[in-house]
C-alpha cells in the first residue's frame, strides 16, 4: 500500500515527497529500530529535545512562573507538590528566580516553617509573556493534528503519564 504525506494537500507519495515537511515525515517514518516501542521512544526523545531546546535554560523558571500565574500564591511545600522537583533543587531554583526579581518569598506569620511564594509585578508580567508564548507554540506544534487526533494524543499522553507514575510508585 502506498503511503501518502499527511502534512500537505498535495498528498504526494512518501517514497518521493515534494515538500520539506513530507521529506521530514518520510525520514522519521522510515527510521529503523529494533521494536515499535524503541521507535516510539526515539521519536518521543526527538520531540522532547526540540521542546527543551525551545525553552532553553529557563525551563525550570518558566514552569515555576506559570504555576504561580495559574494557581496564585502558595507555600514552597505546595509548589514542591506541583513540580515533582527535589526540595533542594527547588530551593536553589527559587533563589535564582527571586534574585532576578520575579518572585518574593516570605515566612508565614502563622507557621515559621512555611514559606510563601508570590509573583512580583515583574514576575507577573514575565509569566503572562511566557503564557502567551506557550499558547502560540502549542498552536503551532499541534496545528498539524485535527481535533480527533489531538484528543487521541491527549488520551495517550495521560495514559502514559498515569502508568509511569504508578510504576514509579509516586
Amino acid at each position: 500500500m502506498n503511503q501518502v504525506c499527511p502534512l500537505c494537500e498535495k498528498k504526494c507519495p512518501l517514497e518521493s515527497p515534494q515538500c520539506q515537511s513530507g521529506k521530514t515525515y518520510a525520514f522519521f517514518s522510515s527510521s529503523r529500530h529494533e521494536t515499535q516501542e524503541n521507535k516510539l521512544f526515539a521519536l518521543f526523545n526527538k520531540l522532547s529535545h526540540l521542546f527543551v531546546h525551545r525553552n532553553g535554560q529557563n525551563q525550570g523558571k518558566n514552569r515555576i512562573l506559570a504555576i504561580l500565574r495559574h494557581h496564585g500564591d502558595m507555600t514552597q511545600r505546595e509548589l514542591l507538590d506541583h513540580t515533582d522537583i527535589r526540595s533542594a533543587s527547588l530551593s536553589e531554583l527559587l533563589a535564582k528566580i527571586e534574585a532576578n526579581g520575579d518572585i518574593s518569598r516570605e515566612r508565614s506569620s502563622e507557621n515559621a516553617r512555611s514559606i510563601y511564594i508570590r509573583l512580583t509585578p515583574k514576575g507577573k508580567t514575565e509569566a503572562i509573556r511566557i503564557h502567551q508564548e506557550n499558547l502560540q507554540f502549542s498552536d503551532e506544534l499541534f496545528s498539524c493534528l485535527n481535533k480527533q487526533e489531538q484528543e487521541q494524543l491527549e488520551h495517550i499522553l495521560i495514559k502514559l503519564l498515569a502508568s509511569w507514575k504508578n510504576k514509579k510508585g509516586e
